[in-house]
This record gives C-alpha cells, sequence and structure tokens, in this order.
C-alpha cells in the first residue's frame, strides 16, 4: 500500500470531481510532516451507502501518538506568545481557506459517513459558523480587576492558554465536530492532537490539509489516525501522557467514563459530550403541526444519528392518533431517496452495518414487548445494505423497551403515552442520561416550568434544533461535562491565574 496524497487515494469511482485532489491524504500529520504508520500498516475506511473501501489509512500505534504530543508541545511553546491580534489573523486565514474548499469537504463527509451530499454542505457550513464565532472570542478573552481586602494590594487575572490538548471527534458530523473542537482549543492558544473516529478520518486529514496552508507553527495541529483496534492505546496515551493538559472527547458514555478516569490519575481537564437519550415531549395543548416539524428535524435528521437526536417521543395520550398520522404524512411528504450524491435526496444510510444492526435490535425489542409498526410498508424501503427507512412506533413503553435506556441512534421514532405533565417530567428525567430535551406546548406557565423542570444541559422548547455556534451546547449528569461553543467553548481551553501586586 503506498502512503501518498490526491486522486489515487480513493479507491473507487464517485459521481464528483474533486477540485482539490491533494486533500485526499491516507497520511498521518505529525509535526508538520505527512507521515505514514511506522509499520506501514493501514486499516479500511468504507463507503456506507455500498459497504465498498474507498480509503486505506495509516493506522498509527500509540508511540506515533507520543510523538505527535511532543511536537504538539513543542509548537505550543511557541505559539502560546502569539498575540491574540495575530491568532485571530491566522484563524481568519484558515475560514477562508475552508469556505474556499467547502465543495471538496462535503463531497469526502458524504464519501465516509454516507451523508446526502446537500446534508454535507450543511454540516460544513455549521462547522464553519463556530470557526468564524472563536474568531471573534479570541480578543474577547479578558481578565479582571478584582478589589483587594488588604491595603496596598491590588489583584488582577489574566486567561492563559492550558497547552496540549488531545481531542477525540465522532463519525456522526465529522467536519462539523472537528472544527468546533480544534477551532475552540486554537484560538485559546493551545495546540491540538486530533484522533478522529476511525469511520471518518478522511475529513480531519482535509481539514489538516488547509490548516497546514495558513503558516502555524508545526505542530500546532496534528492529525493521527487508527482503526477500533488501536483506538484503546491512542487513548491511554492522550490520557497519561503528562504533556496533554485537556482531553477533548465526543462518543459513548461508557468509554467517556473511562477516559475520564483515566484523565482523573493526573487531574487532566477534560470535557466530556456522551450519551443523549433526549426526551421529545408533546403536550395536549401543543400546535401538533409544528410539534410535528419539530421532530422531523430532531430525530429524522441525519438519518437519526445525532447525539441530541430525539430518542423518547412522549405524546399526550388524547393527541396521539392525531399526532401519529399528521407525522406519518409529513414524513411522506417530505423525505426523498436516493443516491446521496443526488441534491434532491434529503435522507441516506446510516453510518455502518453495525449501526444499522443497533437500530433493527430496538425495533425488534419493542415489537417483541407490545410496540406496533404505524406503516409496514415503510419497512420495506431498501435503499441500499446501511439504509433503513423513518419507522413510527406506536404503544411504547420506555420501562420495558430497549429505546427508553439506550440511544438508538437511527431513524426509529416510539411514540409513548402519557396523561399529565408530572407523569412524563418523572419518566423523561433518567438518572443517567442530561444532554437535550424538547417539549412543545401553548401554555405559557407551562412553558417556563417545565423548562425550569427538565435536567438537561439543552432544552428546545417549541424548537426541534438546540444547537448553533453561539449557544453553549453540553450536558449534565452522564451525558458529560464542559461546554462547547459559545464563549464558554473557548474559555474551557484556559486557564485563569491570579496576580497579586503590592504598591
Amino acid at each position: 500500500m503506498a502512503f501518498t496524497s490526491g486522486s489515487n487515494v480513493l479507491l473507487k469511482n464517485i459521481p464528483y470531481q474533486f477540485k482539490d485532489v491533494s486533500l485526499l491524504d491516507n497520511r498521518a500529520y505529525i509535526g508538520g510532516k505527512w507521515l505514514p504508520a511506522e509499520s506501514v500498516a493501514t486499516f479500511p475506511v468504507f463507503d456506507p451507502e455500498d459497504n465498498v473501501v474507498i480509503f486505506r489509512v495509516a493506522n498509527l500505534t500509540d508511540v506515533e501518538v507520543h510523538k505527535a504530543i511532543d511536537a504538539a508541545q513543542t509548537a505550543f511553546l511557541t505559539y502560546k506568545e502569539f498575540s491574540h491580534r495575530k491568532r485571530r489573523q491566522l484563524l481568519h486565514q484558515w475560514i477562508t481557506i475552508v469556505k474556499e474548499n467547502r465543495d471538496d469537504l462535503a463531497a469526502i463527509c458524504t464519501l465516509e459517513m454516507g451523508k446526502p451530499i446537500t446534508e454535507s454542505y450543511v454540516t460544513v457550513d455549521y462547522g464553519l459558523s463556530f470557526l468564524e464565532w472563536f474568531e471573534g472570542e479570541i480578543e474577547r478573552l479578558y481578565g479582571e480587576t478584582i478589589p483587594a481586602a488588604r491595603e496596598n494590594n491590588r489583584i488582577f487575572t489574566t486567561r492563559e492558554p492550558q497547552g496540549v490538548v488531545a481531542a477525540i471527534t465522532p463519525w456522526n458530523s465529522p467536519i462539523a465536530m472537528i472544527l468546533r473542537k480544534v477551532g475552540a482549543a486554537i484560538a485559546a492558544g493551545c495546540t491540538v492532537v486530533l484522533k478522529p473516529a476511525p469511520e471518518t478520518p478522511m475529513c480531519a486529514i482535509a481539514i489538516a490539509k488547509l490548516f497546514e496552508r495558513v503558516g502555524y507553527p508545526a505542530g500546532t495541529l496534528n492529525i493521527v489516525t487508527g482503526d477500533a483496534a488501536s483506538s484503546p492505546n491512542i487513548g491511554n496515551e492522550m490520557c497519561r501522557n503528562k504533556l496533554v493538559r485537556h482531553l477533548s472527547f465526543t462518543g459513548s458514555t461508557a468509554v467517556g467514563k473511562f477516559l475520564n478516569g483515566e484523565c482523573g490519575k493526573s487531574l487532566k481537564k477534560t470535557s466530556m459530550e456522551l450519551g443523549g437519550n433526549a426526551p421529545f415531549i408533546v403536550f395536549e395543548d401543543a400546535d401538533i403541526q409544528k410539534a410535528v416539524d419539530g421532530l422531523i428535524s430532531s430525530k429524522f435528521r441525519s438519518s437519526g444519528q445525532t447525539c441530541v437526536c430525539a430518542n423518547r417521543v412522549f405524546v399526550h395520550r388524547s393527541i396521539m392518533s392525531e399526532f401519529a398520522e399528521k407525522l406519518h404524512a409529513t414524513q411522506k411528504k417530505i423525505f426523498v431517496y436516493g443516491s446521496v450524491w443526488d441534491p434532491k435526496v434529503n435522507f441516506g444510510p446510516l453510518y455502518s452495518s453495525s449501526g444499522l444492526e443497533k437500530v433493527k435490535k430496538h425495533l425488534e425489542d419493542a415489537l417483541a414487548n407490545g410496540a406496533t409498526v404505524f406503516d409496514k410498508t415503510s419497512i420495506m424501503e431498501n435503499q441500499g445494505p446501511n439504509f433503513f427507512p423513518p419507522t413510527i412506533l406506536l404503544n411504547c413503553n420506555t420501562e420495558t423497551m430497549q429505546f427508553g435506556s439506550e440511544e438508538t441512534i437511527g431513524p426509529l421514532a416510539p411514540l409513548v403515552p402519557f396523561d399529565s405533565e408530572e407523569e412524563v417530567l418523572r419518566v423523561a428525567n433518567t438518572y443517567e442520561s442530561g444532554l437535550a430535551s424538547y417539549f412543545y406546548t401553548e401554555n405559557i406557565s407551562r412553558l417556563r416550568r417545565v423548562a425550569e423542570a427538565l435536567n438537561t444541559g439543552m432544552v428546545g422548547v417549541r424548537v426541534g434544533l438546540v444547537s448553533a455556534c453561539e449557544q453553549p451546547f453540553g450536558s449534565v449528569k452522564e451525558s458529560g461535562i464542559g461546554r462547547e461553543g459559545s464563549k464558554f467553548g473557548v474559555e474551557d481551553y484556559t486557564n485563569v491565574k491570579s496576580i497579586t501586586v503590592g504598591i
């Protein structure tokens, strides 16, 4: 297997012509150099639309990750001295270059994750919005002057970059998740070692190619790639290496708990965005069509594969039939299936066969425990090996069915009836998860009351989307630690230093 960049890295023909084929590379990026795995090992990346291998990428070990962390530390000693204005100018150049290569980035996202191309443009633009926000935040990392209790003392604070940041990103929105983590850390003055998901490494590689053109110190951003088998060793190195001062992870709760525990051994700062299991509540006084539209956005966007997807849909018993009918009719009208390269298509395959199997498992479990499919003909639709159609389930129960305690990560919408506000809040507020929640009501008193009662980091009230660059994105309980986006996303990568001066 040759390690290189260019058109020969892509192993199948696709209906898209890359404008800059140099963005395709199968090597890691360490210390400003593009390097193969020292063992020359590679791992395959599959096209979810047909399960064909599209790339083979360098499969690194923890030894190479150690070298990447060393390179990031060396770069940090230089980069941390850059003025805020200079950091802002560099980030602005990176934003410009990313915008110029928007088409190719969207195409890579479609290739690796199976997103319809129109949706891939959305995730690129979403990621860009964070970079633009962080650019503005760079020069707003203010300190404070604090009145001192002791005479002749003066106290002030500064915000300083933490150092080397290790970032581990998921497959489900690769461009946006990479830019959201890396952009914030770079804006704060940190350097980064990024481990992308094994399913979507080429998005990270392409972003690094564009980053390289800006002129940051070599080693400011490093990309270490590895398959599922090598990921634990890579993660262990990131947790245990004393040069890493912050580990940012988005992924499963189980892995997040492990990484957080390992980082705790050296009191390393962490930020964790973990499992969601979001409740979506429709009260009897809701505008039903607006609630349906909100659920379409929340549940079925990206084929149901986002961490903030509605997972448990609670509908007041008195409006259940009407809601289900309108949801089915709207779904049938909105979704267009076909090739993910067709701009008219807006619903694609799941990211892998393992993702498909989990959705099927939740469907079979629900049916075995009394649920029914609203429209059985939808199950027969087939658009490829990893395709699962939007499916509505009736007669569901969160206490007896797996979806009640596990994220489905797919387009399965189980509708659970409820009779009272007290009842639904009790069930919606689980002990473990607390990322996002949604509800629809026209009662202004209930609006404020339920928003405060839902125990999640983010609440959508009469909206199905709760994420934006200016908004703090994060959770409570076992769904995570810290915030991404907003001013807090950049501040999270800084340390507050208190300075006392005698005069």
